[in-house]
């Protein structure tokens, strides 16, 4: 699933010159800092501190910290979250570079102007268009998240302005050129792009990461919801979310030409013997995913009623993909032996029956590098 999240925080703010006491409340964090706080109670570090002017000229301390009643990161803090603060604008420090007016491009040169000089410019060059061209006269190219790079599925307006008052068809974002998921060809199999919930982590009999670093680039989602589960913490919610089932402690499967801290914590949690680490060459995921499909469907570990309600060209795509797992050990420069062990674990039925409930987790490592 893409890196796009969405975490709650809490902002505190009093004027600078100014200071709390110890006492819980005698602070806004309501704790007790005469003694020693219990490991892990809050994180605090000096880069969720910052000194910000208002635009009355008062000076006010910032605090940004992770709020601890957030599911998502239940007060973990990421690297590029924890620091929020720093990013906030001031003359000195890292966020004197951010922008505080708009700019218009003139003689060669990018200048400061107002925002109603920027807007008539705007909304002139805007009409123009329209009123020669119509709504695909006027093309947009921006990223779909991301607050600093423009990222309008986090901003309202933005998709309001496009879709809504332009009526545009000609948005492109991120690194293709349409509005558009990366891996529109799981649709074919039946199953939606981005469909998972962070819970599906938790609920996994089986996670497998397809090109993703996950402790070191979605740090919070790893922590608070991956390792619990492979850990066996979240075995009691399994079974009473899936009664009948058999339940077991979550296994990972790792598909990664490196060995990433992923992997090495994974094993630490889970114990070596819940991980594999599938270590292709660079550039072979197809001929992996290929191998691995032709032989789950000789095994038949294949939902048959599904493949019939949701999908098309299931057969011709079994003929077109064919691929043994001798000739799929030779091309990625993994076993057979190991290969056949990950599509048990992530496809076999379980125990009770059911199917086992597989989580795929992907990332630029495999979008990217293989579209």
């Amino acid at each position: 699933t893409s890196a796009s999240w969405v975490v709650d925080i809490t902002l505190i703010k009093w004027p600078e010159g100014t200071e709390g006491g110890r006492a819980p409340n005698q602070n806004a964090l309501g704790l007790d800092f005469r003694k020693q706080l219990p490991p892990l109670t809050i994180t605090l570090t000096p880069a969720m501190t910052n000194v910000i002017t208002a635009r009355d000229g008062t000076r006010y301390n910032i605090m940004i910290v992770p709020d601890k009643g957030c599911s998502v990161n239940s007060g973990l803090s990421s690297t590029r979250g924890g620091k929020l603060a720093s990013y906030m604008y001031t003359p000195d420090g890292i966020g004197r570079d951010r922008l505080h007016s708009p700019m218009i491009y003139a003689a060669d040169q990018w200048m400061d102007t107002d925002w109603d000089s920027a807007l008539a410019v705007y909304v002139g060059v805007m009409k123009r268009v329209l009123d020669k061209d119509g709504p695909d006269g006027v093309v947009f190219s921006c990223f779909d998240h991301g607050g600093a790079g423009g990222g309008f599925e986090n901003t309202w307006g933005t998709g309001k302005l496009m879709f809504s008052a332009i009526q545009t068809q000609m948005v492109r974002i991120h690194n293709r050129p349409a509005y558009d998921s990366e891996c529109h060809a799981t649709r074919e199999m039946g199953v939606g792009e981005l469909n998972n919930s962070y819970e599906d982590a938790e609920l996994a009999d089986v996670i497998v990461a397809i090109g993703t670093n996950a402790y070191e680039t979605q740090t919070n989602y790893f922590l608070n919801h991956w390792v619990p589960n492979l850990q066996g913490g979240t075995i009691d919610k399994r079974k009473q979310r899936f009664p009948g089932e058999s339940i077991e402690k979550a296994k990972l499967i790792v598909v990664d030409p490196r060995r990433t801290p992923t992997i090495a914590i994974a094993e630490q949690v889970a114990g070596k013997p819940n991980v594999i680490h599938l270590d292709i060459q660079p550039g072979t995921d197809i001929a992996l995913f290929n191998g691995l499909f032709t032989y789950v469907v000789e095994k038949g570990w294949i939902d048959q009623d599904f493949i019939a309600k949701y999908t098309k060209g299931f057969s011709d795509v079994v003929k077109a993909n064919r691929l043994s797992l001798d000739e799929t050990a030779r091309i990625t420069g993994v076993s057979a032996d190991t290969l056949a062990k990950a599509a048990e674990w992530a496809y076999r039925p379980k125990a009770s029956g059911q199917m086992p409930r597989t989580m795929h987790a992907y990332e630029k490592g495999i979008i990217w590098g293989n579209d």
